[in-house]
């Protein structure tokens, strides 16, 4: 305890504020949002809804990150909080890992600087409490980044390793991680002392680990699940039919390099504010390397997306999420290395004002805009409609069938927590139809078509009968707002067609 306390006194400055920024957001991102919402966000509650069988793959995304959820759920009797501060975990352990990354090329306070700055990125405040498939990424890539940078220059086996298991980790919660891999081949290749690395066993036990962390969720894809999630991801990423050309190719490309552009702008103006200088190409050997380092990371996987965009494919500014971690590491390696105690100062209060005005910004459109997805009176619905179904049925409520945000409120709020079978993902209606058929269930949804495709798959006529409620949605401000949910109680299959013969 004391070297630990002796560590933390002999610390910069900088670093023990990082120090104290990261517990700040720790705490702040995990107390607003659960005080403010009654609700967590769709994308959280998507996650656990799938991962609540834990199960090893899934039309949309692969299932790392709904087993995470399910599990922080189970073992924290199904609050909001734990999810929240999950979110919260992902993105305070980032950025003590590209601290670390750093610290590979630069000095403790230089470092510092590079992991304070994603206070100024959105994706690490203002959205973090939305717990989904990225929020893992935000520290899994720089995690894998610091793996790599530590093989590159050490050569060691147990850095490989970790590299190899790290990757298979951000491989199961999103395919979109290869573009890291994309970038790690390049910066590879691009230096001889490094391409020979490839003659190594090392870079080849990597790999070894990457397939045996992923080999169950392979052989899941290869056994079915694949073919599954390629129709599922052609439907949903499709265009409209009346699209044109430039909507197709170029618009959505023009739309991400724009965000792009946006989310470098604010920590670009942080450093110039700060320094008062203007960014130059490094002469120092060591600041060179980290510029093209953290250029790679980020440009690679960016000039793939956008040519996947160019090629006609749908795109998603969700996809930047991940891509800003060497933020920092380039910002710091392009402007001048000496930072006086002013200059410090200025980026410390800089890092504050921000972190501040984002807190507020978030609590006060909590408070005045009035959204069903935040204020929706989750438990109180719920509970209803588990009333009903036992008056009905006299069982309890073992599924629900409907949309993901149906599906999810059900398996988190209710105590009993159904399964939740979401319509649209066609692996947990492949898993879950049989329970529906066999033991009823309830269908939730606002739309019809859902109601519609739960009596097909239950068996159930097409005329049963369905309730319309009316929920209102409230906040300490706003104006309260009215959601129409459409309800209909679904019976096991034999009793249906019991009740057919009988009529």
């Amino acid at each position: 305890m004391d070297r630990f306390a002796r560590m933390i006194q002999e610390a910069p400055g900088v670093v023990r504020f990082l120090g104290a920024i990261l517990l700040a957001q720790l705490i702040v991102w995990t107390l607003v949002p659960d005080l403010l919402y009654s609700i967590l966000p769709l994308d959280a509650l998507e996650a656990l809804a799938w991962g609540s069988g834990f199960s090893l793959g899934n039309a949309k995304h692969p299932p790392l990150t709904g087993w995470i959820a399910g599990v922080t759920a189970v073992l924290t009797g199904h609050a909001d909080w734990p999810i929240y501060l999950l979110s919260q975990l992902c993105t305070v352990g980032g950025a003590v890992c590209i601290y670390l990354l750093a610290r590979e090329f630069a000095g403790r306070t230089e470092s510092a600087l590079a992991a304070l700055t994603p206070q100024f990125i959105l994706y690490y405040t203002v959205t973090s409490p939305e717990f989904n498939v990225n929020m893992p990424l935000l520290l899994l890539w720089p995690l894998a980044a610091l793996f790599f940078v530590r093989a590159c220059k050490r050569d060691r086996f147990r850095d490989w390793i970790l590299l190899g298991v790290t990757c298979g980790l951000c491989f199961l919660c999103k395919y979109y991680s290869a573009l890291l891999y994309s970038a790690f081949a390049v910066y590879l290749l691009i230096a001889p002392e490094r391409r020979r690395l490839l003659l190594h066993a090392g870079p080849w036990m990597a790999a070894g680990a990457f397939a045996v962390v992923i080999l169950p969720h392979a052989m899941w894809a290869v056994s079915g699940g694949l073919a599954m999630m390629e129709a599922y991801v052609e439907k949903r990423m499709a265009f409209a039919p009346d699209a044109t050309w430039f909507h197709r190719h170029i618009q959505g490309v023009l739309i991400v390099l724009a965000n792009a552009a946006l989310v470098y702008l604010i920590p670009f103006l942080a450093f110039q504010l700060a320094k008062r200088s203007r960014p130059r190409i490094p002469s120092e050997s060591d600041r060179r390397e980290a510029a093209l380092f953290a250029a790679v990371m980020t440009g690679v996987p960016l000039v793939i997306v956008c040519c996947i965009g160019l090629s006609g494919k749908a795109m998603r500014t969700m996809w930047l999420t991940p891509l800003f971690f060497p933020a920092g590491i380039l910002l710091n390696a392009l402007f001048p290395r000496e930072w006086t105690a002013r200059q410090l100062k200025w980026f410390c209060t800089e890092t504050v004002i921000f972190f501040l005005l984002s807190v507020t910004g978030v609590a006060v459109g909590g408070m005045v805009h009035p959204s069903h997805r935040k204020h929706f009176p989750a438990r109180e619905f719920t509970a209803q409609i588990e009333s009903i179904y036992r008056e009905q049925t006299g069982e309890p409520l073992r599924i629900v069938f409907g949309d993901a945000w149906a599906a999810g409120m059900f398996r988190h709020y209710l105590p009993g927590h159904p399964q939740g079978c979401i319509r649209r993902n066609p692996c947990e209606v492949q898993r879950l139809g049989p329970m529906l058929r066999e033991f009823g269930g309830v269908a939730v949804s606002d739309d019809p078509d859902d109601i519609d495709s739960a009596l097909e798959l239950s068996g159930n006529p097409p005329d049963t009968p369905r309730t319309t409620f009316e929920i209102e949605s409230r906040t300490l401000f706003g104006k309260h707002r009215v959601r129409k949910m459409i309800v209909a109680i679904l019976t096991p299959e034999a009793k249906t067609r019991t009740d057919a013969v009988q009529r």
